[in-house]
């Protein structure tokens, strides 16, 4: 019984993340701004786990980035949208919001967006 359930979870773990999305691209960019909430809504329950997952450098800039807050901001900055790739391995961020991301750029065409935090 717990082989099956090593097996499965072998299986879950392997087929979440199967997007190759380059995190520094600005359609990525782009995708991520327009879809901010569904992003926030995915990423933010899984930043409890992240200390554990993480390096002590990348916990260091995760932290500078969320401002402290454990949340991501209601509305992304181009700080947030440049670190996050030094501070999330491409891995764990195409497990956690690479479906949202790919299904955009797949899907939708946005004009360049500016996040709405860096509009005020």
């Amino acid at each position: 019984m717990n082989f099956l359930k090593t097996v499965k979870a072998a299986v879950s773990i392997a087929t979440s993340s199967t997007y190759d999305i380059d995190w520094k691209k600005p359609e990525v960019r782009e995708a991520a701004v327009a879809h901010w909430a569904e992003v926030k809504a995915a990423a933010d329950p899984a930043l409890p786990l992240a200390s554990m997952r993480l390096t002590k450098e990348q916990n260091a800039m995760l932290e500078k980035l969320l401002e402290s807050k454990g949340v991501f901001p209601d509305a992304p900055t181009d700080a947030l949208l440049d670190g996050l790739p030094e501070a999330i391995p491409e891995a764990s961020l195409n497990r956690i919001v690479g479906s949202i991301i790919d299904d955009c750029l797949k899907n939708h065409k946005h004009a360049a967006v500016v996040p709405a935090a860096e509009k005020q």
